[in-house]
């Protein structure tokens, strides 16, 4: 089963010296971390909304919380056991928070194949977050909508795979503090605005911002551009 580990900044998180490359590369070469990537500063963020369609961008998250993605890992585990054993031994479950979200399988017809994205060096350049959005104006995204969206992306080479994920009901949330291991149901943060997928996209700041507009998804909800941070040197 797939899960996605948000990993997610927190300032009750506790110093720890433990090395973020050497828990990717064991739980990689164990064939249960699939890929993950650490995103830019959340103050990079572009927010897209569109609204009685009209496109609105603005600069930052959509809110101001004290808890923020830093980055996202995927998972293929042979159930939530294992991923909390995986999220468990993570450095920013000491550092941070970790949520764990199964992935919600879903299949969008001919024509909507995500292209493969595996490995610490994506092929895009942005993760697109999808959120709902309590104050929107009531919209449900036509299938068909979104495999045409998709299929576009494709075909121009914007979109590079995506995943649908379970309500934040299903969430769970994984800390070390005072050297106990906490586990609890929910996201990393407490806000209405939760998570409902992923998006890989590429193309530069202008050209990704168009193709998030253009996704029904953005019509009813909250669409997040990160850009994936590159300078580990």
């Amino acid at each position: 089963m797939k899960y996605v580990l948000f990993v997610a900044t927190d300032p009750a998180g506790e110093p720890t010296d433990e090395n973020p490359g050497a828990w990717a590369e064991k739980w990689s070469e164990r064939g249960v971390r699939v890929e993950g990537m650490a995103l830019t500063p959340v103050a990079e963020t572009r927010t897209v909304r569109v609204r009685a369609d009209r496109v609105l961008v603005t600069d930052g998250p959509f809110a101001e919380t004290a808890e923020w993605i830093a980055g996202y890992d995927l998972l293929e585990a042979a159930d939530l056991d294992e991923a909390i054993e995986v999220a468990a031994s993570h450095p920013m479950a000491t550092a941070g928070r970790i949520e764990i979200r199964p992935v919600e399988p879903v299949a969008l017809g001919p024509g909507t194949g995500s292209v493969p994205h595996e490995g610490d060096v994506p092929a895009s350049r942005f993760l697109g977050i999808f959120r709902t959005d309590p104050s929107a104006p009531a919209h449900t995204p036509d299938p068909a909508a979104v495999a045409a969206w998709v299929r576009d992306g494709l075909a121009s080479g914007q979109y590079l795979g995506g995943e649908r994920l379970r309500p934040v009901e299903d969430a769970t949330l994984v800390r070390h503090r005072g050297g106990e291991l906490l586990i609890s149901a929910g996201g990393y943060t407490d806000v209405p605005e939760w998570v409902s997928g992923i998006a890989f996209i590429d193309g530069a700041w202008e050209e990704a911002i168009d193709y998030l507009s253009r996704c029904p998804m953005a019509r009813s909800g909250i669409a997040e551009l990160r850009e994936f941070r590159t300078d580990f040197s």
